[in-house]
């Protein structure tokens, strides 16, 4: 007997509904470590709230095509050195997108513990993932260094 496949409802920044099944977001470390922890795998899927990630729906929409394709992939070793090896077919057609999508999943990859996923963007631009991290790194102290001001209407 063929087990039915339950999906999920996630929400990106901007209100727009997505919908992934389990081993999909079993790819996504942050959306695990809330199922785990908040037992959302013993209620009904139909009675779970949508998850909300704080990305954006043209983001959120690529990171669950890559993890919707990879969900039955073999774990990659710890140890391998994949670098100089090409990407698949479907994933270089997959990575040609602008640049600042690339970069926009690179830190959702990042933000919600999809490794895989970084270490492909990463190749992807030709970078080791170890660079990229330092760059976003610096970049996330730039922007919260920047004063938060409040305008109040009078």
């Amino acid at each position: 007997m063929e087990e039915s496949v339950i999906f999920y409802r996630l929400r990106s920044l901007d209100g727009q509904f997505f919908y992934a099944d389990r081993q999909t977001l079993r790819m996504i470390n942050r959306i695990e470590s809330l199922f785990e922890n908040a037992g959302l795998d013993h209620l009904p899927a139909h009675i779970v709230r949508p998850i909300q990630l704080e990305i954006s729906a043209t983001v959120m929409r690529k990171v669950i095509e890559w993890c919707n394709h990879h969900k039955n992939d073999e774990p990659a070793e710890e140890e391998e050195d994949d670098d100089d090896e090409e990407l698949a077919e479907w994933d270089a057609e997959f990575f040609m997108v602008r640049h600042s999508l690339l970069f926009d999943m690179i830190r959702a990859a990042r933000d919600y513990g999809i490794p895989r996923l970084f270490e492909m963007c990463c190749r992807v631009v030709g970078r080791n993932p170890n660079q990229i991290m330092a760059g976003l790194l610096d970049d996330d102290d730039e922007q919260r260094e920047e004063p938060v001001v409040f305008v109040s209407a009078a």
